[in-house]
């Protein structure tokens, strides 16, 4: 299965899925439009998958490991377990790939699989308590991305870059190992084995039949497949959609809207747009340190479309209800944003429906990007691990993150081809194009909690004050910089 759907997925991406290989169309001009370069050639939408397995190779060497128990400290939840292990085979093609990874892996390394499971709020105080104690518990944490900031700061957690066996140039490793790291300090970190970082990251959907009525010759795929899924490209798409279905002269969740979106509690589908255009909370200097860096001019840019996109012209209905009016699965939105796991949980959902990563900013940006929900996970080390711990832990870590590239991922894909999870033949490329494209960077994870949601506020509150932010964010950032940055000396 697995050398098939490589070899499906590369027809694919040579002549896009919904609507075949169809003429390009003239783009107009957006909202904002910044004026890129139209005599530059844009970069094609490339992405390659788990390539044939049989024969795959980890690099490590086999090794008896005398039963010994390699445990794992997560939230305990079942969509975190299911990153770790499966309990018993079900017949579910991703439950049986996670089952028999723990199987395999067991007995090529003569160990066991030991689970620590505990609440989200308390696993910091569990995972500190432990090292405090001296108390070799567990071997490694799953915990939440952005709670795992107060581990790195209590002292707790050990440099992955201390940990042998663990090749992080090799696909299974995310940008995490470089975006989280400064000084050749890593506190934090995640790999293919935290799966639900693909899980939780953000894509939109969109409805089939709608983009038929609404005659939309190039669709979604075809731009993307053609490197021309911008902002600007889906604000054309998604401007003259809205309308007052029941006619009753207000726009309510009766109503019919080009874009369906979260107003909360998932504030990451509003901000995501900024995320996949490319910018970031802090990026790094010449010397490696990271500086607060939203207050750019491409931001101000960027804002502009969001505006445009999200409170202008009643295009989009922000849903304010956990979900309970997505209006997108009644079929009043041409859009939806999703966190992949969502589509699947929806995937029993009548609606003729296809996926896309999130927009570029334009046509020269190198890569569809999005950011990775804060609630995903992330791993940590106790730093109580000694030089023998290591190296037990380190083989098991590359081996667990290697057999989730080369098994579990083609494994969601393959769930993904004979589910309604997937419901064309592009839907599997369009996930790996955002497995590729996931965002990770220091400043989510470690900055003030302001930063997060600056954007997202602004949007919300209908604001337009950009400046007046951060000019406020900028100056209590760079002092939590400082004391950040002492722990990475």
């Amino acid at each position: 299965m697995k050398k098939t759907l490589s070899l499906l997925l590369a027809a694919v991406l040579l002549c896009g899925g919904l609507a075949g290989c169809s003429a390009p169309v003239q783009e107009e001009e957006g909202p904002g439009n910044a004026g890129a370069d139209v005599q530059n050639q844009p970069p094609e939408a490339v992405a390659t998958v788990p390539e044939e397995t049989e024969g795959f190779s980890d690099g490590l060497e086999d090794r008896d490991f005398g039963g010994r128990i390699y445990t794992v400290l997560y939230r305990d939840e079942a969509e975190h377990l299911r990153e770790i292990t499966a309990e018993e085979l079900t017949g579910d093609v991703i439950n049986d790939a996670v089952y028999n990874r723990t199987v395999e892996l067991q007995q090529r390394f003569n160990m066991e699989l030991g689970l620590l499971p505990v609440s989200e709020g308390s696993l910091n105080n569990t995972f500190s308590n432990a090292v405090s104690a001296g108390d070799h518990s567990f071997d490694v944490g799953f915990q939440h991305m952005i709670l795992t900031a107060s581990l790195a700061s209590a002292g707790v957690t050990l440099n992955w870059y201390d940990m042998p066996h663990l090749d992080f140039e090799k696909p299974w490793w995310t940008d995490a190992t470089k975006e989280l790291a400064v000084n050749h300090i890593m506190y934090v970190t995640a790999s293919d084995y935290c799966m639900n970082t693909f899980e939780m990251t953000w894509c939109l959907i969109f409805n089939k039949e709608m983009m038929t009525n609404l005659i939309i010759e190039e669709t979604p795929y075809d731009l993307v497949r053609e490197g021309k899924w911008t902002l600007d490209a889906y604000y054309n798409m998604v401007k003259g959609v809205s309308n007052d279905s029941n006619g009753d002269g207000k726009m309510t969740d009766a109503d019919t809207y080009g874009i369906n979106s979260y107003g909360s509690p998932w504030l990451a589908s509003v901000s995501n747009y900024w995320w996949a255009c490319g910018e970031s909370i802090s990026k790094f200097d010449e010397d490696g340190m990271p500086y607060f860096a939203m207050d750019s001019e491409k931001t101000y840019a960027i804002y502009d479309k969001m505006y445009a996109l999200l409170v202008n012209d009643d295009i989009a209905f922000m849903d304010q209800t956990s979900g309970k009016k997505m209006i997108f699965w009644n079929g009043q939105a041409l859009f939806a944003s999703m966190m992949v796991r969502d589509v699947e949980v929806n995937r029993d959902k009548e609606l003729s429906y296809g996926l896309v990563p999130y927009p570029k900013y334009d046509e020269l940006q190198e890569k569809y990007l999005t950011q990775v929900d804060g609630h995903a996970s992330m791993m940590a080390l106790p730093v109580t691990l000694t030089e023998d711990d290591r190296d037990f832990v380190g083989t098991m870590i590359e081996a667990f993150s290697a057999a989730a590239y080369s098994e579990v991922i083609p494994a969601y894909y393959e769930t993904a081809m004979q589910t309604k999870f997937a419901q064309d033949e592009t839907m599997p490329l369009m996930l790996e194009l955002i497995r590729q494209g996931r965002v990770f960077n220091f400043g989510y994870v470690y900055d003030p909690a302001i930063n997060r949601d600056i954007l997202v506020n602004l949007i919300l509150s209908k604001g337009t004050d950009l400046a007046s932010k951060f000019v406020s964010a900028k100056k209590i950032t760079n002092k939590a910089y400082e004391k950040i940055l002492q722990d990475f000396d």
